[in-house]
Parts: structure tokens; C-alpha cells; sequence
């Protein structure tokens, strides 16, 4: 595949940043847990939105600029500049993403992929959108998007046509769940910056489903390409936090509103989906060393 050509350069090199860090996903794998708490690491510039999604088409007419002014940067202060876009680990409804920043010359990318149980992503995944206003039931089937977004090895098969896989980090959201600064100082040398830097208030969930319970139009307004700007660009932290807190406290509809559809897998379904994803969590184990025995409780037959 030929790399898109280079985005036009209009800012100077001295005042812009050569060291991209990118979330790549996956959906519903803790991505937004981690952006919020890499974020502290004064030497991490965080992008104002979370999810750009900059390099999820083509952009004929594209400017070095347009990108760059995702970042407050401050070169005599950062080292990184860290985005995180879901979007671009989902081929191939989403093509092309790794080719196009490849093609983008803009320095040195490092990639983070939060993985997550294939089970437990898909059902989050279908109950976020249900609550979101987006999604459909399961009765309505298992669709290939949920297992494509599911099939990681597949979905690092495109990054690696075009990056060393040492500049791949994958970290499962399980183990970052149970050894959450262990996780953070390994992503820290992987990236090249202080790896003693105490991070806090890790342990605190973020994006972890409290809109869930909130009213069913707060739940899609907040979910929206409208409240995901004001969440991500406007409000600050303290606030965000405060009204996740309130929204879910005043909310009326709890997790097992029947109306709503259903997200949770029955067991005939939950093999349907090992079946499919076999060869690849096959792949990611052995191809990619991610000791899915231990933090996936799958069972054993699907791996031998």
C-alpha cells in the first residue's frame, strides 16, 4: 500500500512535537482511564480532545497545522504528545488509519493498545451503545464489527506493515486494573520519559458506564458527537467528575432496563464468539506474548 503523501508543514519544527504517543484502542478496554491519568505526567502533553479521530479518512488538503493544534505544546517543558482514538483499531470498517500516519511525517510514533477479555469488550461495547442511543440488542445478532474489533492480532497485522513492532506496547486492561502503577512506570520507559513519576488517583474508573444510569436522553445527549466536545474540549476535569456523579445519582433507568435491549451474552453466544476469535487469540498469545490464560478467563479448549 502506498503511504498518503506527508501533511504540509506551516509551523516551525522548533515549536512543534516530533514524539507522538496514540491509544489506539480498543473500544471499551480502559482507553479513556488511561489517557485521563497519562495525562498527568508533566511530561506528556495530553491533545484538548480525546478522540480526534484525525486520521481515521483521507485529507487531500490536510495541514501540518490542523494537527498540531490538538496540543498545547511547550517544547522546554514536554516530550510526548499523547492522543487516543478508538477508531483507529477498528479495520476494516475503519481502513487505512496506520498507513496514513505513516504517510503523515510528522516524527517518532509509539502505539499503546489496551487490550480487554473479548467477552466482557463486546458486552460493554453493546451495552454503551444501547445506553448511548446508537447500538442495537443482541437479538439483533452478533455483528462483525463487535468480533473485528475483537480480533487484536488482526488489528496489529496493519500496524506492523508499517511499524517496529518495538514501538507497540499492548497492556491488558486487566493487568492495569491489578497492578495499575507496575502498568504506568512499563509505559513510561516505553516511551522514554521518567518511569518514577508517581501518578494519582489511579484507581479511580473513568468512562466506566455511570451515564448508564442517568435518564435515557442525558445518557444519548452525553454520549453525542455534541457532549463528547464539550466533555473533552470545555469542561475540566473537577467538573466532569462532579457531573457524573450527579447525573447518575438523579438518573431513572438502571442497567437491566428491559426496554433498553439486551447487552449480556448467552452461552451458546459466548461460544459462537470464542469460536470465530480462536486463530487470533491463538496469534496474540503466542505471536505477541499476552498470557491471555491468566487474565482472560477463557476456557481452555479455545486456546489449545
Amino acid at each position: 500500500m502506498r503511504n498518503p503523501s506527508p501533511i504540509s508543514n506551516a509551523i516551525s519544527d522548533d515549536n512543534a512535537p516530533s514524539h507522538f504517543a496514540f491509544i489506539i484502542g480498543a473500544m471499551k478496554a480502559g482507553t479513556t482511564s488511561l489517557f485521563e491519568i497519562m495525562s498527568q505526567h508533566p511530561q506528556i502533553c495530553p491533545s484538548r480532545e480525546k478522540e480526534p479521530d484525525y486520521f481515521i479518512k483521507d485529507r487531500p488538503d490536510r495541514s501540518r497545522d490542523d494537527y498540531l493544534a490538538l496540543w498545547d505544546w511547550q517544547s522546554n517543558l514536554h516530550a510526548i504528545a499523547l492522543e487516543s482514538s478508538v477508531a483507529y483499531t477498528k479495520a476494516p470498517l475503519i481502513a487505512g488509519v496506520p498507513a496514513r500516519i505513516s504517510g503523515s511525517e510528522l516524527g517518532e510514533y509509539r502505539f499503546i493498545y489496551m487490550l480487554r477479555d473479548p467477552l466482557d469488550r463486546i458486552e460493554s461495547q453493546v451495552r454503551h451503545g444501547l445506553f448511548a442511543g446508537w447500538g442495537q440488542s443482541l437479538d439483533a445478532g452478533i455483528s462483525d464489527d463487535l468480533l473485528d474489533f475483537s480480533r487484536y492480532a488482526m488489528q496489529l497485522d496493519h500496524y506492523l506493515k508499517y511499524f517496529p513492532k518495538k514501538h507497540i506496547l499492548l497492556v491488558t486492561l486487566e493487568e492495569f486494573k491489578l497492578n495499575p502503577h507496575a502498568v504506568l512506570s512499563r509505559i513510561c520507559s516505553f516511551l522514554e520519559i521518567d518511569d518514577e513519576f508517581q501518578f494519582s488517583n489511579v484507581e479511580a474508573p473513568r468512562n466506566s458506564g455511570e451515564f448508564f444510569n442517568t435518564a435515557g436522553s442525558i445518557a444519548q445527549i452525553s454520549q453525542g458527537e455534541i457532549g463528547q466536545f464539550i466533555a473533552h474540549r470545555i469542561l475540566p476535569s473537577r467538573v466532569k467528575d462532579w457531573l457524573r456523579r450527579y447525573l447518575t445519582k438523579r438518573g431513572n433507568i438502571k442497567e437491566n432496563d428491559s426496554n433498553l435491549g439486551r447487552w449480556q451474552l448467552e452461552p451458546e453466544e459466548r461460544i459462537f464468539i470464542l469460536n470465530r476469535l480462536r486463530e487470533d487469540l491463538r496469534r496474540l498469545e503466542s505471536g505477541f506474548g499476552i498470557d491471555i490464560r491468566n487474565y482472560w478467563h477463557l476456557p481452555q479448549k479455545f486456546l489449545d
